[in-house]
C-alpha cells in the first residue's frame, strides 16, 4: 500500500484564488512525480563547486567521493573546463536476508566557462580524499589601450 504524504508549507490559505489554486495542484503533481524510491536524481553524481577568486588565481573545489583518479577527466576547450567521469559499481553481497541500495553509480559531466584572464597551459590538479582541486592562474591584465578613431565628413 503507498501512502502520500503532503508537507504543510508556510503559505497562508488562499480565499477563491483560482490561480493559486493550480499553483498548489502544479506543486502537488511536480512533487509526485519526483522519483522517492531511495535513489536520487539523474544528476546525483554531477560534482558540488566551491569555486574561489584569489589574487593570483581561481581555485575550484569538486566533491567526489568514492571515485577513484583514474576515472575523473578534466579537460579544457574553447575556454569551457569540463570536470567528467564515473563512478563505478562495487561488487555486491545478498547474502543477508535483507538488501538496501542507495548509492549511486555512473557517469558524470559538468562543464564552466571560465574567465578569459586565465592561462589555459597553466591549469593544474590535484585529487585528495574525494576532492578534486583546480587552480587556474590568472593572466597579467593587458593595458587599456585607447586609439582615437578619426571620423570623417563624407
Amino acid at each position: 500500500m503507498s501512502h502520500l504524504i503532503l508537507r504543510k508549507n508556510n503559505v497562508e490559505p488562499r480565499n477563491n484564488d483560482v490561480w493559486g489554486l493550480q499553483s498548489d495542484i502544479n506543486r502537488l503533481f511536480d512533487a509526485f512525480m519526483t522519483p522517492f524510491d531511495g535513489n536520487e536524481s539523474r544528476n546525483s553524481l554531477s560534482p558540488k563547486l566551491d569555486i574561489a577568486e584569489l589574487k593570483d588565481k581561481f581555485e575550484i573545489k569538486a566533491e567526489l567521493p568514492g571515485i577513484d583518479e583514474k576515472d575523473i577527466n578534466l579537460s579544457v576547450e574553447d575556454g569551457v573546463l569540463t570536470i567528467s567521469g564515473e563512478k563505478k559499481s562495487e561488487n555486491e553481497e545478498k547474502n543477508k536476508g535483507y538488501y538496501l541500495k542507495e548509492c549511486s553509480y555512473g557517469s558524470f559531466s559538468r562543464s564552466i566557462r571560465m574567465p578569459d584572464n586565465i592561462v589555459d597551459d597553466k591549469i593544474a590538479a590535484k585529487f585528495n580524499k574525494g576532492v578534486l582541486t583546480i587552480d587556474m592562474p590568472k593572466r597579467e591584465p593587458l593595458p587599456n589601450k585607447v586609439r582615437k578613431i578619426e571620423i570623417s565628413s563624407k
